[in-house]
């Protein structure tokens, strides 16, 4: 579903404009509309997200080239995926203009798997070309795949189950964008030296990790643009795959998205005390 030609649409006299966006969200889907608000409920409107989205305006030119890399990157996609794992995901992917919900969104519309990519934070995090454009989407439909076998548990979770299901699925996800791009040591994050970093310092992340988990303290500094643990963000992307793959050396990918989630806390006590 490919909204470029409306985006501008929701810009008066150059100022992004919420009642018009209302109307080309409900274009979309309202079902859309009312997800995408209530989650930018959680934000400061004015001073996070209004400056991002009145940022299109001076850069139409990047937008297109972000385009451009959307439709290159979707061209054959479901033949990839099934050539590298042998499934045809039934999903909706959205190339649109959101109130800064993410980047990426692994979702779901009309009952249906959707995957929402949110040209306002794509332009703000300059990941328009095409091979950041493909581990974004790669990433976000890692999400969908995982959803067909991950074992579903009644919430509320706990404080320690959140926080491993979190490094779990980011760690699957980014797994399943690993064997896409065929290097299993790929990180769109990787700027300025970033995955050296994460792995001369991989035994102190994963050892500060279990001990947040097991004292039930937040580790959202771990994940996200916004967010940074010793200065580095995203960290918690590279732990994840670091954990996924310490599991690959006994199983398969598809028998890790199936774990319970107590399974999943065990084998990272293994993981978190296992030398790099």
């Amino acid at each position: 579903m490919d909204t470029y030609n409306d985006i501008f649409s929701v810009y008066k006299h150059d100022k992004f404009n919420m009642v018009l966006w209302q109307k080309y969200a409900e274009n979309i889907s309202n079902e859309l509309k009312k997800i995408v608000e209530q989650d930018a409920d959680r934000y400061d409107f004015v001073n996070q997200c209004l400056p991002v989205l009145n940022n299109l305006i001076g850069n139409k030119q990047i937008v297109e080239t972000a385009h451009d890399s959307f439709l290159k990157v979707t061209e054959n996609l479901s033949q990839k995926i099934l050539d590298a794992f042998g499934v045809d995901l039934d999903v909706t992917i959205v190339f649109y203009l959101g109130l800064c919900n993410g980047a990426g969104w692994a979702t779901k519309l009309r009952h249906k798997p959707a995957v929402l990519l949110g040209i306002e934070k794509i332009v703000e995090l300059n990941w328009c070309d095409e091979n950041e454009m493909a581990a974004l989407l790669y990433h976000e439909l890692g999400h969908i795949w995982h959803f067909l076998f991950e074992q579903k548990k009644k919430l509320p979770l706990t404080a320690k189950e959140n926080a491993i299901r979190q490094l779990y699925r980011e760690g699957i996800a980014m797994t399943f964008e690993q064997i896409l791009c065929n290097n299993s040591d790929f990180f769109h994050q990787n700027i300025s030296g970033w995955l050296d970093w994460c792995k001369a310092n991989e035994s102190a992340i994963k050892s500060e990790y279990l001990r947040r988990m097991e004292n039930k303290e937040s580790v959202q500094d771990f994940f996200g643009d916004w967010e940074s643990y010793k200065g580095h963000s995203d960290v918690g992307y590279f732990l994840g795959s670091r954990f996924i793959r310490y599991m690959m050396q006994e199983y398969s990918l598809q028998e890790i998205a199936g774990f319970k989630i107590k399974t999943v806390y065990k084998k990272f006590h293994e993981y978190a005390k296992a030398e790099n």
